[in-house]
């Protein structure tokens, strides 16, 4: 029989299937040698992150303090030379002190001239109270011509003419005695404003010398002065950083570990650091703290760490900050930002 399209024979035993056919054997043994292979690249990868904490992404790290003015003027001098090491409190730079000198200068005078202003006003307020003293002497002395210019026109010795010169020399007391007593509440309200003026011009000759003070830059701690720019004759703006320190008191490492390995780590656990500025030597170390948070946005705020997910444009799992303290040896030299390598035994 022929089929009618090919016209080629057709036999009644068709060719069995290829997927049918048996394998040979040596493609189901490399079959099961990849299979091998693969489970023990796995294992190889996943396993020993159950018993060890490696990472290379770590760097030594202190703190930066950036030492900043809190007044303006022109540095006159520089105390410092760069990469030179300072103690705490050692002189790094001065401002010209020559304008809050004359301001603490002028502040002085002010509280002269108004300490003169209140110590008149005292004095007045002396004369009005022996004024008042005075007056109501005179109240007193009236009210006793009165009474008794009462008695003799009641007894019809004087005329009524006594009488009413008698009233009015006791009114016209009183009135002295009133306007005095105004007199002394006025002055009293201009002691207190002058004694006040005074105590604001003491406050403002301390915030004078305060100023003065600060023209005078100190390390607030033990470190080394770090790219130094600074030169006499910049001038310094409040707030705006001239000398950066890196703290030697508070070095530390910062590693990036894979989360699954961060999760298993706790304060206190026992690691080991490799510094790539010192290699083949190992140093003790404890784990210090456990970051609980990262950015996954690069433009955010400095109080959120970001860690970068990418490497030469592979996408690695995220990495959480583990921070590491360690007190390496006094003639072990640091470097803020050097490369790091952390082992750690869970």
């Amino acid at each position: 029989m022929f089929d009618l399209l090919s016209r080629s024979p057709v036999t009644s035993d068709a060719a069995p299937d290829a997927q049918d056919q048996p394998k040979p054997p040596g493609v189901r043994r490399r079959r099961w040698v990849a299979a091998g292979v693969a489970a023990v690249i796995a294992f190889l990868y996943f396993a020993p992150g159950q018993f060890v904490a490696y990472t290379e992404d770590a760097y030594v790290r202190s703190d930066f303090v950036e030492v900043a003015p809190e007044v303006a003027g022109v540095v006159v001098r520089v105390d410092v030379a760069n990469d030179q090491k300072v103690a705490a409190g050692a002189p790094l730079a001065a401002i010209d002190p020559q304008p809050f000198e004359l301001a603490a200068e002028l502040t002085q005078k002010r509280i002269d001239e108004a300490a003169s202003v209140a110590k008149a006003k005292q004095e007045k307020a002396r004369v009005l109270a022996a004024d008042l003293d005075a007056a109501r002497a005179g109240i007193t002395l009236a009210k006793k011509d009165y009474e008794r210019s009462s008695a003799l026109v009641n007894d019809r010795v004087v005329a009524q003419v006594s009488l009413d010169r008698a009233v009015t020399a006791r009114q016209k007391s009183l009135d002295a005695v009133a306007e005095i007593e105004a007199r002394l509440q006025v002055n009293a309200g201009e002691v207190a404003a002058a004694l006040a003026a005074v105590e604001i011009a003491r406050a403002e000759l301390a915030l004078d010398r305060y100023r003065l003070s600060r023209t005078r830059l100190t390390a607030p701690v033990p470190g080394y002065v770090t790219n130094l720019s600074l030169r006499p004759g910049d001038f310094a703006k409040v707030g705006v950083p001239l000398i950066g320190i890196v703290d030697d008191t508070r070095w530390r490492v910062v590693a990036n570990f894979k989360e699954y390995v961060a999760s298993r780590l706790q304060p206190g656990m026992r690691a080991w650091i490799w510094l790539d500025s010192h290699p083949w030597r190992l140093f003790p170390a404890r784990v210090a703290s456990v970051g609980r948070g990262v950015s996954r946005n690069p433009e955010a705020g400095r109080l959120l760490p970001y860690v970068a997910p990418t490497t030469d444009w592979i996408r690695l799992s995220r990495r959480i900050p583990v921070t590491l303290s360690f007190d390496p040896a006094s003639e072990v030299p640091l470097f803020m930002g050097a490369d790091a390598r952390i082992l750690i035994f869970p």
